[in-house]
């Protein structure tokens, strides 16, 4: 099970007024918002639910536009039939909510192993942080990382940590999230990371570092201690959440500086399919 298919997750979408139904074993995720009506989310289930009954169900809860993210195991011809023929009742999102392609990286290796893994240039930028004086903690409050994360997005800070408290407050106490900070020589956090963890896969959910801390090198230190960190969780492998995809090669271009930063810790790529809505 994907993790945006668990029950963590579920409490998650109701705390942020979404109302959650299952159907085939799949959890739907609806809300009405304002001009464009009711808005159905269905994401990475283990089978996409029966069509006769979907959509009454669908038309049910009065659903104008609805957006299918499947598994990557998902066979593509299967999905696309899928999307075209719900296409005949319901707008089909033309933009996926989550990406459609990421980055794992194996964390069963050996720390050793994992580390040669990196580009050269990772291994040296990891060196030099340390050398800059900057070093890791944990950390057991949220603010901490918002606070970072919304310094280093300027005026979208707000809005790329907006219900990340709620997340925190949902998963931290079932030890399923964790924050890695950094801090510079004089004590001050220039940078931080939120993990989670589900069915023994951590997830780089979140990031920000401030301009300081990108010239020290803390984003690439916290990554190396990130991946320390999964593999010492005994976790199969690290996901990045996220890369730019060269098969939607309009969609999301912002991403290209952080995926040529991503791709330097090695790892294999994971493509999601995407049908004819969202090209």
């Amino acid at each position: 099970m994907d993790l945006q298919q668990s029950q963590l997750y579920q409490q998650y979408i109701l705390s942020l007024g979404w109302s959650v139904d299952i159907l085939d074993g799949a959890a739907i995720f609806y809300r009405r918002l304002p001009f464009i009506g009711t808005l159905a989310k269905l994401q990475r289930p283990e089978v996409l639910p029966y069509l006769p009954k979907f959509i009454p169900f669908l038309k049910a809860h009065h659903v104008r536009s609805i957006s299918i993210e499947p598994r990557a195991s998902e066979d593509p011809e299967r999905y696309a039939s899928y999307i075209q023929s719900l296409s005949k009742f319901f707008t089909v999102i033309s933009s996926p909510f989550l990406p459609t392609k990421t980055i794992l990286v194996n964390v069963l290796p050996s720390e050793k192993e994992i580390f040669s893994a990196f580009t050269s240039s990772k291994r040296r930028a990891v060196r030099r942080a340390e050398h800059n004086g900057i070093t890791i903690m944990a950390s057991q409050h949220i603010s901490d990382l918002t606070g970072i994360k919304n310094k280093s997005a300027g005026m979208l800070g707000g809005i790329t940590t907006y219900g990340i408290d709620k997340l925190w407050n949902i998963f931290y106490p079932k030890k399923k999230a964790h924050i890695l900070l950094a801090k510079n020589s004089q004590g001050n956090i220039v940078g931080g990371v939120l993990l989670l963890i589900w069915k023994k896969r951590c997830y780089y959910w979140i990031a920000g570092a401030t301009h300081e801390g990108k010239k020290l090198f803390a984003p690439t230190l916290l990554v190396w201690k990130a991946l320390q960190f999964a593999h010492k969780q005994k976790c199969e492998d690290f996901d990045f959440v996220g890369v730019w995809d060269e098969r939607t090669p309009k969609q999301y271009t912002a991403w290209l500086g952080f995926t040529k930063f991503k791709e330097g810790f090695g790892g294999k790529t994971l493509y999601y399919p995407i049908s004819t809505p969202h090209k």
